[in-house]
């Protein structure tokens, strides 16, 4: 195991022993997202650095792992080479992702997520990649497949995934297949979300996927957040990308030229919202911002480039 999760395990964006990605949902989640925090290796960063996790309404937490500015330098050298060495790959047009849907529940049934809803799941996913919901939207050529559904009843796994150990052990015992298979799991967790980013699948194999709250999906009982657009947020990190407000207003902020710079993270759909000086205003209605469901229409040209390279990097 890497040195990086073996100090999250001991030390017990939401990322957990993986690189997660997380969305707050609350109404001062713009606010908490620039709090300033230690990380694993007691760098101070603030939540906008990088790493993935969606937190649900009325939680104040910050995400479990984050990457630094100096970690995300360090993480584009790493695909920048790695891309130079797999010139040869050739990536198909259109990546068809197959899907492993775990449902974990407690021990009374608390936490199922039906059969219907899955598909539904799969529906939206397919729908936001496909750029299926603005004349705005890039078509970012990934579609996804349900290749299979597993139920898993284990209320340890289902109340507390947000335990990097318990994480480790419930993605240990239930991950199917290989850097390009997307596994999903329902539970419990206190944020919206979390997923690992593609530059940690070598190091830990067994812990790539998304985590998602069983209420975040289509039909959920989380208001403002049951459309399924949390799973679309993670896997977006799953494939590559950082947050929109990742590097807040600097230059390079979240490695994409075609999203505008954002100092913090969106909590609504605050309409005309605009922290930087640079031109362009934020970018609420992204699906890797913090903004309601209803908001999120769109993934850029330049996400799209990104989540290619990444695959080609990482996952082909």
């Amino acid at each position: 195991m890497s040195p990086r999760r073996t100090a999250v395990l001991l030390a017990a964006f939401a990322m957990s022993a993986s690189a997660f990605a997380v969305l707050p949902a609350a109404a001062d989640a713009g606010a908490a997202a620039t709090t300033a925090h230690s990380d694993v290796s007691g760098v101070e960063c603030a939540t906008d650095e990088g790493s993935a996790a969606r937190v649900r309404p009325g939680e104040h937490k910050h995400e479990r792992n984050e990457m630094s500015h100096a970690e995300v330098a360090a993480a584009e050298k790493e695909m920048t080479a790695r891309l130079a060495s797999r010139r040869g790959i050739e990536i198909q047009a259109v990546t068809t992702v197959p899907v492993v849907f775990h449902v974990v529940t407690a021990s009374g049934g608390a936490g199922n997520v039906t059969n219907t809803q899955i598909n539904q799941q799969i529906t939206e996913m397919n729908q936001n990649f496909a750029g299926g919901e603005s004349s705005a939207a890039a078509n970012t050529e990934f579609q996804f497949t349900l290749q299979a559904t597993r139920r898993w009843t284990n209320t340890n796994w289902f109340n507390n995934v947000d335990s990097p150990s318990v994480e480790a052990a419930m993605k240990s015992a239930t991950r199917e297949g290989d850097a390009g298979v997307l596994n999903i799991w329902s539970t419990n967790t206190s944020y919206l979300g979390f997923a690992t980013f593609p530059s940690w699948y070598a190091a830990d194999p067994e812990l790539d996927g998304v985590v998602i709250q069983y209420g975040s999906v289509p039909g959920g009982n989380i208001a403002n957040f049951n459309l399924g657009k949390t799973a679309s947020h993670e896997t977006g990190h799953w494939l590559g990308l950082y947050h929109t407000f990742q590097g807040g207003c600097s230059a390079s902020n979240d490695q994409v030229s075609d999203t505008p710079a954002q100092r913090t993270s969106t909590s609504g759909c605050p309409a005309g919202k605009d922290t930087c000086p640079a031109a362009g205003v934020d970018p609420i209605h992204n699906y890797m911002d913090y903004s309601y469901d209803s908001c999120y229409n769109q993934f850029t040209q330049g996400q799209k480039t990104r989540m290619k390279n990444q695959w080609a990097a990482y996952r082909a």
